[in-house]
C-alpha cells in the first residue's frame, strides 16, 4: 500500500507503502513461541511457495511495540499484506502471533492480469497459523471491466465457507504514483459510482454476502459524490489519527480500522488493523455470518 498525506491525518493510497511503525512483554513471546516454535520462519525463497524453516524467536521488542500501539479499546489486531511486505523482509509470523495477530488480509489481485506473486505463501502461512485469513483486491475503475475484474478476483481469492475465512474486501483509494490519472481514476463521480456498484455486486453473488469495502473518507466523500448507499457494507477505514471517528458518507461505524501504515524498509513494519467489537466482532467478518447476521 503506498502512502501519501491526506487531510485530517488520513494517509492511505494504500498498496505503495511510505511511512510506518509500531510497541509490549517478553513472557508472551516466550510462551506463544513454545505453541508455534516448530512452524515459523517463512522463507522469501520462491513467492508463492511457503517454505518452513527452523524457528527463529519472536522479537520482545517488535511484540511490546505491536501490542502498545494498538488503538486504545481495540485489543484484537491483524494485519494486512501486499507484495511490498517482501520487498526487503519477510513476514516474521512468529513475532505476529506473539504479539497476538489474529487475521490476517492478504492481496490477491489488481485489474485482469496481476496476482500477487507472495499471495499463495501468506494466505497459506497465515492459515497455518490458526489466523482468520481474507483476500483482498485493489480496484483500477480506470481499466473499466469491474465484472472482469471482480470475476478475476474471486478465481484467486481461496474464498471458502469456513469460520476461519474473511469476507473478501475491496481496495477503493487514491491511485498509487504508476497508475497515471487523477485522484478519481479520470472518471466522474457517476462513472465512478456505477463502477464500485457493477464490482460489488458481482462480489457478492460469487460468495453470498456484501463484500467489504476499503477505503479513506477524503477519497470516497469527493470521489463518489458522497454515495451514502454503501452503510449496510462492512467498512474498512483508512485513518491514521488517533480515533477513527469521521468516516465516508453513508456509515455509521466501521468494521476494521486501518490505524497505521507499514514500512517496508522496516523489519516487523506492516499496515496494522483492529476489529471494532472484540471477538465478536472478528467472527462476524467470517463465514458462515453469525445468525441473524
Amino acid at each position: 500500500m503506498t502512502t501519501r498525506w491526506r487531510p485530517g491525518g488520513a494517509v492511505p493510497g494504500r498498496r505503495l507503502r511510505i511511512a510506518r511503525t509500531p510497541w509490549r512483554r517478553r513472557t508472551v513471546a516466550a510462551s506463544l513461541l513454545l505453541v508455534t516454535g516448530s512452524l515459523w520462519g517463512v522463507s522469501a525463497v520462491s513467492p508463492g511457495r511457503p517454505a518452513f524453516l527452523p524457528a527463529e524467536p519472536p522479537s520482545p521488542q517488535a511484540v511490546a511495540a505491536i501490542q502498545a500501539g494498538r488503538p486504545a479499546g481495540f485489543p484484537i489486531g491483524g494485519i494486512d499484506l501486499s507484495s511490498h511486505d517482501h520487498r526487503r523482509f519477510t513476514v516474521h509470523w512468529p513475532t505476529e502471533v506473539a504479539a497476538g495477530s489474529q487475521f490476517v488480509y492478504v492481496k490477491a489481485t489488481e485489474g485482469t492480469g496481476y496476482v500477487n506473486p507472495h499471495f499463495a505463501a501468506d494466505y497459506t502461512t497465515a492459515r497455518a497459523a490458526g489466523r482468520y485469513v481474507g483476500a483482498y483486491v485493489y480496484a483500477r475503475p480506470d481499466r473499466g471491466d469491474p465484472v472482469g475484474q471482480a470475476e478475476f478476483f474471486l478465481r484467486h481469492a481461496r474464498f471458502t465457507r469456513d469460520a476461519r475465512t474473511l469476507v473478501p474486501f475491496v481496495d477503493l483509494e487514491w491511485p498509487y504514483a504508476g497508475v497515471g490519472t487523477g485522484d478519481c481514476y479520470d472518471l466522474t463521480p457517476e462513472q465512478l459510482r456505477a463502477w464500485i456498484r457493477a464490482f460489488v455486486d458481482r462480489i457478492e453473488a460469487g460468495i453470498g454476502r456484501k463484500p467489504m469495502i476499503y477505503t479513506n473518507t477524503y477519497w470516497w466523500n469527493p470521489c463518489t459524490g458522497n454515495d451514502a448507499s454503501y452503510g449496510d457494507y462492512p467498512l474498512d477505514i483508512a485513518n491514521y489519527s488517533a480515533k477513527a471517528t469521521k468516516l465516508p458518507a453513508g456509515w455509521s461505524t466501521f468494521a476494521l480500522w486501518q490505524y497505521r501504515p507499514g514500512d517496508p524498509e522496516q523489519r516487523h513494519s506492516h499496515d496494522r488493523d483492529v476489529v471494532n467489537g472484540g471477538p465478536a466482532g472478528l467472527r462476524a467478518l467470517a463465514w458462515p455470518p453469525p445468525p441473524g447476521g
